[in-house]
């Protein structure tokens, strides 16, 4: 079964040939790195390198390599990304501290020489990045492959099963399969992984240490308002939030809004929506500090700053999930202290969305009807808004440790 994925990649190759030969000529896109040249390492001594697809997978390990260097300080460590954007965003994480470059592609010339290159130890796979080729060589040459935080839809868990005969394999060869979930630890042996186990969900620790800012950088004009902060809306919901902030006004309300789009693309949508309601909105980049002057209703088109509107809530809704799309992270305005809301469609969160139901500090509507009424009973009751958000942020206290768990069986095997 490799020999022919083999031979389907040289397929695609061959037929990309020219597309790659043009960017390469006319573009920085890094294809010397993709077949495998990449800088020499100088030291001899152990190294990790980590293969983390993109900017969600690097956020996830910056917890797990400090934890690393805080038992065994000589560790290096390498990371490779599937993206030009995952690589500068590992530069920014990590600057000098690792060897930073492109995944190679699935050729075996390209990932012996990165291999070579690196001489590293351990290749640690971050979530669901299996591939078949790069996992067999580096097996092949003695490298001992492990997969961190390692999670398994149903939904990929039926697609992942089509191709049992390719993975299966390959999973055999991990030394550890290390899961977020008892759920993803079964579907994960169902696939062929003989040491899947559950260690917990390095989101909790990151979000905890990574993610969460000393203190609020957004300074809000006068005190006392009440702000509440729709984050990752995604198309559909921008009506429904458009409809309770109606409602609201209409009824008196005093409350501030905050809308954050999950994509800057649909901005001018969400604009629309507001003007056909006749909602007076400002827009973020009309201000040019960090000074935010709310009236009733703010836009936000400006891109990484929902952290910091969240770390000015008194309440926060988490988009995605009022449609079908799956639900985002609600961990982020947990983890500041924040009550949270979110709708019923929160699969992509599912693990997250019930410990924080289970704590008491999470609420999950049905709809616009709902939300209002959650966000009227607020309003009168900000002391409780407070003793739910502390609930959000001990649930996931409580859930956190696991880069340390994490970095102990990587550096000697054992938990």
């Amino acid at each position: 079964m490799l020999l022919l994925y083999r031979a389907m990649i040289w397929i695609v190759l061959m037929l990309g040939s020219p597309y790659l030969l043009i960017k390469a000529l006319f573009g920085r896109h890094g294809i010397k790195e993709r077949f495998g040249y990449i800088k020499n390492r100088e030291s001899s001594g152990r190294l990790f390198w980590f293969h983390a697809a993109s900017v969600g997978e690097l956020k996830i390990i910056s917890s797990v390599l400090p934890a690393i260097s805080d038992i065994d300080g000589a560790v290096e460590f390498a990371i490779s990304t599937t993206t030009i954007t995952g690589r500068k965003r590992a530069t920014d994480l990590f600057g000098e501290k690792a060897y930073i470059f492109l995944q190679p592609l699935e050729l075996k010339s390209s990932i012996i020489r990165v291999i070579d290159s690196l001489k590293p130890e351990k290749l640690i796979v971050v979530e669901t990045e299996l591939w078949p080729l790069m996992l067999s060589i580096a097996d092949d040459l003695g490298v001992s492959l492990y997969l961190v935080n390692a999670r398994m839809g149903e939904d990929s868990y039926k697609k992942y099963k089509l191709a049992k005969p390719l993975f299966a394999p390959v999973l055999k060869k991990f030394s550890r399969v290390l899961a977020q979930t008892k759920a993803d630890a079964e579907r994960f042996r169902g696939l062929g992984a003989e040491n899947a186990e559950v260690a917990g969900n390095l989101k909790y620790d990151q979000v905890l240490t990574n993610n969460v800012p000393n203190g609020p950088r957004l300074k809000v004009v006068g005190n006392g308002k009440f702000i509440f902060v729709a984050g990752s809306i995604r198309k559909g919901e921008d009506e429904i939030l458009a409809d309770v902030i109606s409602r609201a006004l209409e009824s008196g309300l005093d409350m501030r809004f905050i809308l954050v789009p999950r994509h800057m693309k649909e901005i001018a949508d969400v604009e629309n929506v507001l003007n056909n309601r006749n909602i007076r909105y400002r827009l973020r980049s009309d201000m040019a500090d960090n000074t935010i002057d709310l009236d009733s209703v703010l836009l936000v088109n400006t891109m990484g700053e929902l952290r910091d509107f969240y770390s000015i809530a008194d309440i926060a809704f988490v988009g995605g999930s009022l449609v079908p799309v799956g639900g985002h992270d609600p961990l982020e305005p947990a983890a500041l202290g924040k009550p949270v809301i979110f709708g019923p469609y929160m699969d992509n969160a599912r693990d997250a969305a019930d410990i924080l139901l289970e704590s008491g500090g999470a609420t999950q509507v049905m709809g616009k009807y709902d939300l209002f009424d959650i966000l009227k009973e607020s309003r009168l009751d900000r002391h409780l808004l407070e003793i739910k958000g502390e609930k959000c942020k001990k649930a996931i206290l409580s859930m956190s440790g696991v880069s340390g768990k994490v970095a102990r069986i990587l550096i000697g095997g054992k938990i």
